[in-house]
């Protein structure tokens, strides 16, 4: 199977607004609102919190797994690629000293690792161009890389059954 891809350059930017309002409510937790939607970002005890919600770097991570996740059925869709499942796993890791103010390091992820399964019979070449668009288009991903994050990713190609 041969897959073609057109992409087409249009120089008129074509702009998306984001918008999320965050209500503090006291004990390292706040909640926010995106849309029509709401949840709730907490610290775990460990750093004063509650632990009634996923803290700030966790929604990083997991927005990290979505976007990527979009992404991916995105590009396949444009390329042709079936696929047949999908799971994403991010871990990173930041050094407190940063957050706390005890040294002079950054207080974003020093080191990053997203790994992605992905389930197609696609051939190779074919996966290898999705692999390739999904790094260079995902925004999470590449807001993450601009930061200077020391980011690695593991990607494995698993046959359809």
């Amino acid at each position: 199977m041969t897959t073609t891809t057109t992409i087409t350059t249009d120089p008129t930017p074509r702009l998306a607004d984001f918008t999320a309002t965050g209500s503090w409510r006291g004990s390292y937790s706040t909640d926010v609102a995106a849309r029509h939607f709401g949840f709730t970002v907490a610290e775990p005890e460990s750093l004063g919190g509650t632990d009634e919600s996923a803290n700030p770097i966790e929604y990083l991570l997991g927005s990290l797994n979505g976007c990527v996740s979009v992404v991916v059925e995105t590009v396949a869709k444009e390329l042709g690629i079936t696929v047949g499942a999908l799971s994403t796993h991010a871990t990173g890791s930041i050094d407190l000293r940063g957050f706390l103010g005890t040294a002079d390091v950054s207080p974003h992820f020093q080191q990053l690792t997203l790994t992605l399964t992905l389930t197609s019979d696609a051939p190779a070449e074919a996966l290898d161009e999705l692999r390739a668009q999904v790094l260079r288009r995902c925004p999470v991903l590449n807001l993450i890389k601009d930061a200077g994050v020391d980011l690695r990713e593991e990607w494995e190609f698993l046959p359809a059954s």
